[in-house]
């Protein structure tokens, strides 16, 4: 191995599904090179590369499953995956970062609280987007996580009347899953819609079908009404607290709301032991601070500009990546999507610094698409679009045809795809090409 004097250094801003996906194909295609590497143990040394991760966590959280571990502590405490646990994490060429990235600069990172800099010759960003706690997950340690889910769990265990405000998929997946883990509830979803599920991605069938599993289950569904105002009763000052960093990290900031009354659009006046608000998402524009070298912004409406192979659309920046939600690349806003676009993001940055000064590499697009069809969905090269309605039920379309519900349960991963997503993180074992 020629040994250079400085070494090529690669950036990841943000873990979980985009960010490790990136960190792990780079792990294979940088640091696993030697032939005799068969992933018994760590790769050996790479002087030339260093790749830095960049997240204000101290581990993985499985989002996917976060409405169920809301209500199942056994199956929730396993959605946090310390990278402590992914000793290839440890490699010598690699560093994991604890911050919160503020800014996103051309050549470098800038964290809070902090005037240090991670400077970068390449970077992916996979920030993703921002909710809400507790399904944003504000904790930043696995020990701050399992408190925090225990207090949301004894809030709702202690309950008798839920309210969830906001009747897309996590909305609908929450007001699920507490209904189906304790029937004796009274569980109210409120959407601004007359279906649940709204957007051009679903079809009418689908989204009568996931109201039919709603009213199966128990849910009260208050459908075509939107939330005008609120009083509380809760004495806790929550709402008085200013949260450091909540300005531009909104799942920092606790969206749950005790012994409240919420009034509807229509004058109806709603009584919530508990109330979750799932309405929206945050982008992280404000983060990103690349010049546009043309008319056309760097962070569109649905995300920063990128091409077929990740890179930012841009001149300027051919060396910058993004994958994720925080993209705007056509594709579903799913851990899938984000999992493909940041191994391909990294797959391209090794071809492009595996090849030789002045020669343009034939770049990588995701495997992972979706595009937009005549009608008023969204047909699927690839998979299928699943939504889990707790243990027992859950809505798949494929394409613009819905699976029965009977059918559609046993297509599911019984675990959300815990199991899948942690044998991808390697725990306790190191990648391994081709798996």
């Amino acid at each position: 191995m020629h040994i250079t004097n400085v070494p090529i250094r690669i950036a990841v801003a943000g873990g979980n599904y985009g960010g490790l996906s990136a960190m792990r194909e780079l792990y294979l295609q940088l640091l696993a090179t030697n032939t005799g590497y068969d992933g018994t143990k760590q790769a050996p040394p790479n002087p030339n590369i260093k790749i830095t991760l960049i997240d204000r966590r101290d581990g993985f959280v499985h989002y996917l499953g976060m409405t169920r571990g809301l209500c199942q502590s056994e199956y929730g405490n396993k959605l946090w995956v310390p990278y402590s646990s992914m000793p290839w994490l440890r490699h010598p060429s690699i560093s994991v970062k604890k911050g919160i990235v503020t800014r996103i600069a051309p050549r470098h990172i800038e964290l809070a609280d902090t005037s240090d800099h991670v400077e970068f010759d390449y970077l992916v960003v996979t920030l993703g987007l921002s909710r809400s706690a507790p399904i944003g997950v504000a904790a930043s340690t696995r020990d701050e996580y399992l408190k925090d889910m225990d207090k949301q769990r004894a809030l709702i265990g202690n309950a008798q009347s839920v309210v969830v405000v906001g009747g897309g998929a996590v909305g609908t997946e929450l007001a699920a899953e507490i209904k189906s883990t304790f029937p004796q509830k009274d569980v109210t979803l409120i959407h601004s819609h007359s279906l649940p599920i709204s957007g051009p991605l679903f079809t009418s069938e689908f989204r009568r079908s996931v109201a039919d599993v709603l009213q199966s289950l128990g849910v009260k569904p208050l459908f075509d009404e939107r939330v005008v105002g609120e009083s509380s009763t809760s004495s806790d000052g929550a709402d008085t607290v200013t949260i450091k960093h909540g300005d531009i990290l909104p799942e920092l900031v606790e969206s749950v709301r005790r012994n409240s009354t919420l009034t509807t659009s229509s004058g109806l006046k709603v009584y919530g032991d508990v109330v979750f608000n799932c309405l929206g998402v945050k982008t992280k524009d404000s983060l990103i601070d690349l010049p546009s070298s043309s008319n056309e912004p760097i962070f569109s409406p649905h995300g920063i500009r990128v091409n077929e192979s990740m890179q930012v659309d841009d001149p300027s920046y051919s060396h910058i990546f993004a994958a994720g939600d925080v993209s705007n690349k056509d594709v579903l806003k799913f851990a899938g999507p984000a999992t493909s676009g940041g191994k391909t993001a990294a797959t391209n940055i090794a071809r492009l610094i595996r090849t030789s000064s002045g020669e343009i590499p034939a770049l990588e697009a995701p495997k992972c698409k979706a595009r937009n069809n005549q009608n008023d969905a969204v047909k699927l090269e690839y998979g299928s679009i699943k939504l889990v309605l707790g243990e027992r039920h859950g809505v798949i379309q494929r394409g613009a045809e819905v699976v029965p519900t009977e059918t559609a349960i046993h297509m599911m991963s019984p675990d959300i795809k815990l199991g899948k997503v942690t044998r991808m993180l390697c725990i306790g074992a190191f990648p391994i090409h081709g798996k």
